[in-house]
């Protein structure tokens, strides 16, 4: 192995130089030099290969000198460390304003005399380089042993790794070690996925107006990628590589033919002086080719002498022009490297390789004694986004229909968990493991669903596959883009400190469907444990998986159908979901639940109920919460509102009896700028001008509508309002009743989302619900004639699957549920049922599924449960 490449020796001066002060003098002097030949046309590589040679001799003073001063003066080939210039800098491509990359082998960690050397080292590479020169140094200290946990970036550096001083025998040693951990597979297609991330940051065609020299498409890392997937293959040294070597061995194992040898070489040079110029030119490692900057490189690259340019041609348009050729080259003729690469036969081990980028059997006979390698297949085409070869289905399928038995569950167990949590997601292995038969092979608790039908006529799958597009949203989620409406979802995504445990409660999930009799999130519960201990999983996070298959419905009917104004409701929420990583597991789960049902089951308003749900119960368990509804923070908040209010022209007394007249739900729980406005909505209302006012958020599918109105003295104004509702058709998903109550004075303030069709209403249909408010809410028309003109009914009583009544949701109000066929005048059938049997509304939640409505009220009820839901099912059937 030739360590030491080719090269001139050591300045003598360096020799003469023994300060910090000396050598960094030395160092601005030499790149002085360098810039100004980086201007007058001197070679590309020449230069950069110059460049790196100083720096080596540098370098090899600076370690003579740390010897010395660590106590240590023989010569430092007989030092018991190695410094290796790496990336660039080990391929001797030091461009002026470059990284210089180093890394420190010793040849064993804690040994006094390395660290001093080691210590003297790097601070002397921070004064002469950093400090003195205003230099970016990339510097690492490496072990032996750190050979069997590199990332693909370091290992990268590694490849052009070249010793500059220290110890010949260790650095061989260090390479050794590093070529035997290589796992070629591993960083072909680790480098390949990354330069698929560059090309879209920074454009898949070298034809651009600002192109970028190193990372643009055609750029110098494209012939980078080149080498390294060649060197790659052939587990071949940076030494075998090196210089000259390189075009020999691209010809050779790339199968680039001399013709394209040539032409990646004049382009190499030409990009190289390009850069060199650029470099000086800006002053900083400034790669991107701005137009600004672009005539000055003509000029510095001899662009505007009549010899090189035709008198018709501007110099820039003439040196732009042979750049995009020269790019065009690197691109096209890199891109059949990089192709041939990928899609080489590779070694994956146990019996298995990749070839076209598909998984199939090596050489050998796949064994059947441990069927685990069906799993490990799985892994290797998830983490490499790999295909199985038909030899290896028919394998799978052959050996699966023998029922094999797992020889270590233990291997089995960790591959499985490693390929839930994988950062890329699991969704499409999982689908590819169910249809093949694995995934019931190694989860048995979910082959009862796969092809089991649904009897809730919402779900467009069976439960099994809605099962798998449940992950699929989860993965959805593990990716940094996404719609504006799942970036919250995609934020608490990324704080889950172990996703396998959400993946896997999200396999195991409706899992109890399976057994009849017993509700499933109860049964699916005891399959999560036998799966977490057969998995191995430890208590706390097999109690997490199971707490999320029995809870899995609790988030969305909290959000649905109870309201979460309400202290209760968050303390019943949160006595049941204690725990914030839990809270934000439900949360997605639910999520990608309620989305993998059928297309339009999950809407914004389902989005915004949840949300709202989670920021509650996220600040009760943060304590923030504790004394909200207290009397104490109640006068607080109102002293707060009078005081911010008055400030904001309102006059100070409507502030006043606004603020000490509404309920403490509303003060705690409404903004600044909604208490203003309904200020003035209350001052229009006791005008005798009912106010309907409509709020749309950007980009939402639903509107919110206030209405403000002076009271009936009879329970009945939510009655009115749906019926109009009902009339426009629209959909109403919520609706929170508010009363100001001042003597004898009641003015209600009432909001609703609600949406036409699945979107906004608009301004047509506003005008005609306003229009239709208005005639009803003053007397002018009855919601009964209105309803007549649109040949609606206007009857209370129709089709009824169940009417619950419970009074242990709420301490001051009874809830009641009533579940019907899908029926967009159920919120108003229901509505006028409370009204007649005067019972007072406070708030209301509807939940609309495919063929089937559940809406649930808050209401004030004089009856006990068993007497008041007799009395509502009466009204509701016409019994």
């Amino acid at each position: 192995m030739n360590l030491h490449p080719t090269r001139p020796l050591d300045n003598p001066i360096l020799l003469e130089l023994h300060s910090v002060d000396q050598l960094s003098e030395y160092l601005r002097q030499q790149r002085q030099d360098l810039e100004g030949r980086a201007l007058g046309q001197s070679g590309g590589l020449e230069l950069a290969r110059t460049y790196s040679d100083m720096v080596d001799g540098l370098i090899r003073r600076m370690l003579t000198l740390a010897a010395e001063r660590a106590g240590r003066g023989d010569k430092i080939e007989n030092l018991p460390i190695a410094v290796v210039a790496t990336g660039g800098y080990g391929r001797r491509e030091l461009c002026p304003h470059s990284d210089i990359d180093i890394t420190f082998i010793p040849h064993r960690d804690g040994d006094s005399l390395v660290d001093r050397i080691v210590k003297e080292m790097f601070t002397m590479v921070m004064r002469i380089f950093m400090d003195g020169n205003s230099m970016e140094v990339g510097y690492a200290y490496r072990l032996i042993e750190d050979c069997e946990n590199l990332d693909h970036q370091t290992t990268s550096g590694l490849m052009d790794g070249r010793l500059i001083a220290g110890s010949d025998r260790l650095f061989i040693v260090f390479e050794n070690d590093f070529w035997q951990h290589f796992n070629p597979a591993e960083y072909i297609f680790a480098k390949l996925a990354e330069r698929r991330a560059n090309r879209d940051k920074n454009g898949d065609t070298p034809r651009l107006i600002e192109p970028n020299i190193k990372e643009g498409a055609g750029g110098l890392r494209d012939l980078h990628t080149a080498v390294w997937l060649t060197q790659a293959r052939k587990a071949l040294t940076a030494a075998d590589m090196r210089g000259e070597r390189v075009w020999d061995v691209l010809a050779r194992d790339a199968e680039v033919t001399p013709r394209e040898i040539m032409r990646l070489r004049d382009a190499k040079e030409f990009l190289f002086q390009v850069r060199n110029a650029l470099h000086v030119i800006t002053g900083a490692e400034h790669d991107q080719l701005v137009v600004t900057r672009q005539e000055e490189v003509a000029t510095a690259l001899g662009y505007n002498n009549p010899v090189m340019t035709p008198e018709d041609t501007p110099p820039v348009e003439m040196f732009m022009r042979e750049y995009y050729v020269h790019t065009a080259a690197i691109h096209r003729i890199t891109g059949d490297i990089t192709r041939r690469a990928e899609n080489s036969r590779m070694f994956l081990g146990i019996g298995l390789d990749c070839l076209q980028r598909q998984i199939v059997p090596a050489n050998i006979a796949l064994g059947v004694e441990d069927p685990v390698w069906m799993l490990w297949a799985c892994e290797l085409a998830q983490k490499y986004n790999l295909e199985f070869g038909e030899d290896l289905i028919r394998a799978i399928l052959g050996l699966l229909d023998t029922e094999p038995v797992l020889n270590h569950a233990n291997d089995a167990a960790e591959i499985f968990t490693r390929m839930l949590a994988f950062p890329g997601g699991a969704w499409p292995i999982l689908q590819k493991m169910a249809e093949l038969g694995i995934l019931a092979w190694i989860l048995p608790e979910i082959e009862g669903i796969m092809n089991l039908i649904s009897y809730d006529p919402s779900h467009d799958y069976t439960v099994g596959q809605h099962t798998l597009y449940v992950i699929r949203t989860l993965d959805s989620l593990r990716k940094p883009e996404g719609s504006e409406e799942s970036r919250d979802f995609r934020n608490v995504m990324s704080s889950i400190p172990h996703p396998e445990q959400l993946y896997l409660a999200a396999l195991l999930h409706d899992a109890g469907k399976s057994e009849p009799g017993t509700p499933h999130s109860e049964s699916g519960e005891a399959l999560a444990q036998k799966v977490c201990c057969r998995l191995g999983l430890d208590e706390r996070a097999s109690l997490n998986v199971q707490f999320l298959v029995r809870n899995h419905l609790l988030m969305s009917e909290t959000s649905r159908l109870r309201d979460i104004n309400l202290e209760e409701t968050i303390r019943d929420f949160t006595a049941i979901v204690d725990d914030m990583d839990r809270l934000h597991m439900l949360y997605l789960l639910t999520y990608a639940d309620t989305n993998a049902v059928a297309n339009g089951i999950w809407t914004q308003v389902k989005g915004k109920f949840m949300r709202d749900l989670l920021h509650k119960a996220e600040r009760a368990l943060m304590g923030d919460e504790n004394d909200d509804y207290s009397d104490a923070m109640l006068s607080r908040t109102r002293r707060r509102l009078l005081r911010e209010l008055s400030v904001d022209n309102i006059p100070s007394d409507e502030v006043t009896e606004h603020v000490e007249n509404m309920p403490a739900n509303y003060i705690l729980n409404a903004d600044m700028e909604e208490i203003a406005l309904h200020i003035g909505f209350s001052r229009r209302a006791r005008q005798g001008e009912p106010v309907i006012d409509f709020h749309d958020d950007r980009n939402a599918t639903f509107s919110e509508i206030t209405i403000c109105a002076m009271d009936d003295p009879r329970p009945g104004l939510l009655a009115k309002i749906t019926g109009v509702f009902y009339a426009a058709d629209l959909s109403v998903h919520s609706a929170q009743i508010f009363t100001r109550i001042s003597g004898m004075e009641r003015i209600a303030i009432d909001s609703f989302y609600a949406d036409f069709r699945g979107k906004l209403l608009t301004p047509g249909k506003r005008r005609e619900v306003a229009s239709n408010m208005t005639a009803v809410l003053t007397g002018k028309t009855t919601v009964q004639e209105l309803l007549a003109k649109r040949r609606k009914s206007a009857e209370i009583r129709g089709e009824l699957e169940k009417v619950s009544v419970r009074n242990d949701l709420a301490e001051n109000y009874t809830v009641v549920e009533v579940t019907t066929p899908d029926d967009r005048a159920m919120l108003y059938r229901t509505s006028a049922a409370l009204s007649s049997l005067g019972w007072d509304i406070h708030s209301a939640k509807v939940s609309l599924f495919r063929a089937r409505s559940v809406v649930s009220f808050y209401v004030t009820c004089p009856l006990e449960e068993t007497k008041a839901r007799e009395a509502l099912t009466l009204i509701l059937s016409g019994k």
